[in-house]
């Protein structure tokens, strides 16, 4: 995405597992992986409310099930948002397809409103 400099978005990751993901060790975490903090955000809180905004904010699942391995069952997904709140696609986190795709919807999505703002600018100017 470097070579979109004017692509205007930010990262949300949520945790699924506040009581050890606190804000420290999502902090090292985001150093780890080397993450551009300034778009890339790793939230954590209540674990009732992280749960509802993946359910009903996402359509994600998030719940602890002490069957799988780590004691939480969440979905892979990664869901593209558009600034009017709107899911615009969901993309398989685990796959490198699937994240090339999400890239690309988000080069397309950046275009929607450029093009729209463009457009606007436009009619503004004619009326001067």
């Amino acid at each position: 995405m470097k070579d979109y400099p004017k692509l205007n978005f930010k990262l949300i990751s949520h945790t699924v597992n506040p009581r050890q993901d606190t804000v420290e060790a999502l902090k090292a975490y985001a150093e780890r992986v080397q993450a551009d903090t300034k778009n890339w955000y790793f939230v954590t809180g209540d674990k009732q409310a992280i749960y509802d905004v993946a359910v009903k904010g996402y359509l994600v699942g998030a719940q602890e099930d002490a069957q799988v391995q780590g004691g939480f069952l969440h979905s892979p997904m990664l869901v593209l948002i558009d600034k009017e709140k709107h899911i615009r696609g969901f993309y398989d986190g685990t796959s490198v397809v699937s994240v090339d795709s999400l890239i690309e919807d988000i080069k397309v999505l950046y275009f929607e409103y450029d093009t729209k703002e463009s457009s606007n600018k436009s009619k503004i100017e004619q009326r001067k």
